[in-house]
């Protein structure tokens, strides 16, 4: 009895090291009617495995059998006689599969997972795992997922953090805030996406609250995070790195002009380009078309600081940039103005190119856009066969006309071998939604915002571009309209939409999507 009491001793002791053991991580995305997969590795190889499932979290004292063992397993009891038993590989994994049936009532059910190793001896249990949740949907239907975020948020910028744990598909989704594209405000603040459970927790602050920024992911997966507009609606010249490693961020150097509506992109060589944009969105769409910027600035990784490069040709307002397969920077599109004596004289969304040479730093002409877009840097894709896919944006007529600036349905793919361009219009207008490639190649573009530029109207679209034959195919509508959102694709392919500007406000709002 001594010896028993002593070793429960022990294991409390050692029960906070004792969880969490080897990795439990799910595969797919819990679409109904597939194949629901889900992966341990890391285990001790060659022993006896339980997979349990339950409807919720438990927790499920391991006393209940083995008295000694203070441990606790974060499932419930509620679907113990569905407990498989595997043993695991001569590398420490195993699998477990099944296949929910195509059916609605089972839409948003969420199943709680975990994984134990039996020693039958003394202590009976031994290594555990981490536990994950799932959470089941119709195909190609958005499910509004189980958390929501702590600050409605619209345009913020979102980035995968690999370093949390195994699964390597924690969300952390920065700044972002209230207001319009004209009218902006950020916050400071960042929350965390947490892969395994889809819960939500708060992140690191930013040393600056930020909207309209853009987050650039480095060589060495530190990420860059750029200019634009502060809590009041000011415009940012300032920059921080967000350091996975140690979950935090810290300011990097300055640029030596505030942007904000620029684009951004990491070049060949580990550095950061920005161009254009505008140093001011204060106090009306007149002062920002007045204050465009055509500068473009590098930053290094090595010093931390901007410097100065060659200009584009014109001054552009939220044009896109984009690193081609050759290595060469592509600049596309934007609103174009044009000043006499300091003072806009026009200003209309162009559909000019320009591509930079890193070998010689200069810009030259490349193959026009067909059509004017502006705002199109947020949601460009570069598809898998190297092409880049361009979708919406907002067509900026004339200077008079400016605040009646409204979204389009163009789209593009342009061909950086032929540097040619190929129509390939969406359906539905848009501008401010998501395009986010999936691991078959396709693109989902999600949501958005119709009317005009000062009175904009979010959507619920979903539409699916198929780059094998340069086709639109309409999917279910969002659960409710969504714009200026942040989406990622997660490593078990569920598409995450975060936020946005709903009908009438912003929003703290997560859909899931399983294509």
């Amino acid at each position: 009895m001594l010896a028993r009491c002593s070793l429960a001793v022990l294991i409390l002791a050692a029960s906070a090291f004792a969880q969490n053991d080897f990795n439990y991580d799910k595969l797919t995305s819990g679409r109904l009617g597939s194949p629901l997969n889900l992966q341990v590795n890391s285990a001790p190889p060659g022993q006896i495995i339980l997979f349990v499932a339950s409807t919720n979290a438990g927790p499920t004292p391991l006393a209940f059998v083995d008295p000694i063992d203070p441990r606790l397993l974060q499932v419930g009891t509620d679907l113990l006689s569905a407990l498989t038993v595997q043993v695991t590989s001569p590398a420490g994994g195993a699998n477990y599969s099944l296949t929910p049936p195509l059916d609605p009532a089972l839409n948003a059910f969420e199943l709680h997972w975990q994984t134990v190793t039996l020693t039958l001896g003394s202590p009976f249990f031994g290594q555990i795992s981490n536990d994950v949740v799932t959470m089941l949907g119709m195909p190609d239907t958005g499910v509004i997922a189980p958390a929501t975020l702590a600050n409605a948020r619209g345009f913020a910028a979102s980035l995968v953090d690999r370093n949390n744990n195994g699964g390597q598909g924690d969300v952390l989704i920065v700044g972002g805030g209230a207001g319009t594209l004209t009218s902006a405000t950020g916050l400071a603040s960042s929350e965390l996406w947490d892969f395994r459970h889809m819960q939500r927790s708060a992140g690191p602050t930013m040393s600056t609250a930020r909207a309209l920024h853009l987050a650039v992911r480095l060589a060495d997966d530190r990420v860059l995070i750029v200019g634009g507009a502060d809590a009041t609606g000011a415009t940012l010249a300032s920059c921080e790195i967000y350091d996975p490693n140690t979950n935090s961020f810290a300011p990097t150097g300055s640029m030596g002009t505030p942007r904000v509506l620029h684009a951004a992109c990491l070049l060949a060589d580990g550095r950061v380009m920005v161009a254009g944009g505008t140093s001011t969105l204060q106090p009306d769409v007149v002062a920002a078309i007045t204050a465009t910027l055509s500068s473009v600035e590098i930053w290094s990784p090595l010093t931390g600081t901007w410097s100065g490069a060659n200009s584009l040709a014109a001054v552009r307002l939220a044009p896109a940039l984009t690193r081609l397969s050759n290595n060469q920077v592509m600049v596309s599109g934007g609103v174009q103005v044009s000043f006499l004596f300091g003072i806009p004289i026009a200003a209309a969304s162009t559909t000019n190119v320009q591509r930079w040479n890193p070998g010689t730093g200069t810009w030259t002409g490349g193959a026009n856009m067909s059509q004017g877009r502006a705002g199109h840097h947020y949601n460009q894709v570069t598809l898998a066969d190297g092409r880049v896919l361009m979708t919406g944006g907002v067509n900026v007529p004339s200077l008079l006309n400016a605040t009646a600036a409204a979204p389009i349905a163009g789209a593009e793919v342009y061909n950086p071998t032929s540097n040619s361009w190929a129509t390939v219009n969406m359906p539905s207008v848009r501008a401010l939604h998501s395009a986010t490639r999936l691991a078959d190649g396709r693109v989902v573009v999600a949501g958005g915002s119709q009317g005009t530029l000062l009175a904009p109207i979010s959507i619920a679209n979903v539409e699916v571009f198929n780059p094998a034959t340069n086709t639109w195919a309409v999917a279910a509508p969002l659960s409710g309209p969504r714009a200026s959102h942040v989406a990622e694709l997660l490593p078990d392919g569920l598409l995450v939409l975060f936020g946005g500007q709903g009908a009438t406000t912003t929003v703290n709002t997560i859909e899931t999507l399983r294509f």
